[in-house]
């Protein structure tokens, strides 16, 4: 659920925790299955006594694959409770394969580390990128495996599946390249550079907005609450739509800031009900505000609405926030950057009224235009390297040239990453195809380990645990894991160890009917439930579950089909923000 970091165009501010609400009536027979089925543990702190997880035995069966979730990629108790499962599993049931969401060759590096106690695991872990691993908890849970590998009661090795990052790769495949097929070692290099300049085009689509100006007076100090409806009409892959709303004091910009990058609405959607969530620092002296699409296609806004600390707040009449004026948007300037944007008021299509904004690109950006697509040199080359195996072989060994065709994999991989409109769906697809690359060059029969977020480790369709599920069926195990309260670690909020508020769950959330329990941890059996039973048609029902990935948000949650998705749940009542080795954002 992330990227390499970049720039962005937006940072998700702090989230307020609230009252916890109660459970919704009718699920007080899904709150009685969980407290008579839950398997409850001791504590998410690994440690050597392992008799409260015994129970893994019987929710792992003989599935050879482990697929370990996270709510929130900040959440210490997660963190560690992933440890602790790694640990029994390894210890008990034969697992000797761990796999993290990391660069696949930058996590391979920390395998040597572990296995024979060469370099340092506080460099390798940085040298993974992405600060969600860079971890107190992961750090300790490394340094268990070296103990454990030590000690010769076992073997337990450090892999990684993602492949969002060429340049080691790259590197990696050229060292052995060059000693068979120069050319191609040059054609791999050339792949990397073609791929920065894809992802600069991508990262410079334009965009256009409708902004308006809010009185800081009336806002500063207080809890905002922005919301309106968005129709979108073949937005490319590579922008979205949005409302948006950025805080200023005096030359801080961006102090409080949003504009929905993060969800993602792209595509064709139907018109849709969405909210910014936003405190507003006392210290502001300007607002901004306003409705924006980047890239190509079009997209509609209507009905924009504002409270101030749950009261409307709809201004002296100068802001057309209804967006239903002929001749609007009454109180909105238009503008934009990179390409040509008409931004008007659309008579044919509206939610409310019956007019609404439409924003669309109507031209061709100003710039050069995007380069040629990288992928159809980088699948040729692949095949060219896949090839040539036996060379690789004879100025090698068989290990050396499958890990070079490998890299190579990786690079290609990365590529198709660049494609406006297929990228988004390439990244599970392709930590699947690394996760079974990874099982391949093991022993027959090896068991592994996998940790990733939620998103990608669930059976939802597009997602990795859906490509595995249709590869390993029950030989694969999914635990998803959720809380219910606490704090935890992500880019955009405090930006320190204190983390930022999980908003309390509403009464129809999973969190909030596990949270009834009055259990404060326990793990809980999916598929044990009966498949006429209320609790078989709760899970069936798509209950809203949270959901946070390495931006601080306070749109936290959203529909989960958890009786596909998940064989079990791991909740824990209450959390902690992990604890970063130093800041890397």
């Amino acid at each position: 659920m992330r990227s390499r970091p970049r720039v962005v165009l937006a940072l998700a501010l702090t989230a307020l925790a609230v009252a916890a609400a109660p459970p919704e009536p009718g699920t007080e027979a899904v709150v009685a299955w969980m407290k008579r089925t839950a398997h409850p543990f001791d504590t998410c702190t690994p440690r050597d006594d392992q008799h409260d997880l015994a129970f893994l035995k019987s929710i792992v069966g003989k599935a050879h694959i482990v697929a370990l979730g996270e709510g929130t990629h900040g959440s210490s108790e997660f963190f560690t409770m992933k440890h602790r499962i790694t640990r029994y599993l390894a210890t008990n049931m034969g697992f000797t394969v761990f796999a993290i969401e990391a660069n696949m060759p930058e996590a391979y590096r920390m395998n040597d580390y572990v296995l024979t106690g060469r370099g340092d695991p506080k460099a390798l872990l940085d040298g993974m990128y992405f600060w969600t691993w860079n971890t107190h908890e992961v750090l300790d849970m490394v340094e268990w495996m070296r103990a454990y590998n030590a000690s010769g009661n076992g073997r337990m090795q450090f892999t990684g599946f993602d492949m969002q990052t060429p340049d080691t790769a790259a590197a990696i495949a050229r060292r052995s390249l060059v000693k068979v097929d120069s050319a191609a070692a040059d054609s791999l290099l050339a792949c990397v550079h073609a791929i920065a300049r894809a992802r600069s085009a991508l990262g410079s689509t334009g965009f256009g907005t409708a902004t308006g100006t809010l009185p800081a007076t009336d806002f500063a100090g207080h809890h905002v609450r922005y919301s309106g409806w968005i129709r979108t009409k073949g937005v490319s892959m590579n922008g979205f739509a949005g409302m948006w709303m950025r805080a200023d004091s005096g030359a801080r910009r961006g102090i409080a800031f949003d504009n929905m990058q993060a969800r993602r609405l792209n595509g064709t959607l139907d018109w849709q009900r969405q909210t910014i969530e936003l405190d507003i620092p006392h210290e502001t002296t300007n607002i901004n505000f306003g409705c924006l699409m980047s890239g190509t296609g079009t997209a509609w806004f209507d009905g924009l609405t504002l409270e101030v600390d749950g009261r409307p707040w709809t201004g002296d009449g100068t802001l057309d926030l209804a967006l239903d004026r002929a001749g609007g948007p009454a109180g909105f300037h238009s503008g934009g950057v990179g390409g040509i944007y008409e931004i008007a008021m659309d008579e044919t299509t509206a939610q409310e009224g019956a007019r609404s904004l439409r924003i669309q690109r109507t031209g061709e950006s100003t710039d050069a235009g995007p380069p040629p697509s990288p992928v159809p040199a980088a699948r040729r080359l692949l095949a060219r390297v896949e090839g040539e195996r036996a060379a690789l072989v004879a100025a090698s060994s068989p290990a050396e040239a499958d890990w070079v065709i490998q890299n190579v994999r990786v690079v290609e991989q990365a590529t198709r990453m660049t494609d406006p409109m297929t990228g988004s769906l390439v990244r599970d697809s392709s930590m699947a195809d690394n996760v079974d690359w990874i099982l391949a060059h093991e022993r027959p029969g090896t068991k592994i380990v996998l940790w990733a977020h939620n998103g990608h480790v669930n059976r939802r369709p597009g997602w990795m645990g859906s490509h595995l599920a249709a590869r390993h069926g029950a030989d694969m195990v999914v635990i998803g894991f959720a809380t219910h309260s606490g704090r935890y670690t992500a880019v955009g909020g405090e930006k320190s160890e204190v983390g930022n508020e999980l908003i309390a769950p509403a009464g129809d959330t999973l969190e909030a009917v596990c949270h009834a329990t009055g259990l404060p941890r326990f793990v809980l059996e999916v598929r044990r439930a009966e498949v006429d039973s209320a609790t078989a048609r709760y899970f069936r029902s798509f209950p809203v579950m949270r959901s946070i990935g390495a931006l601080a948000t306070r749109a936290q949650f959203s529909p989960t089909d958890v009786a596909r998705d998940y064989d079990a749940i791991i909740f824990v009542d209450h959390t902690s923000p992990t604890r970063l080795n130093h800041a890397t954002w």
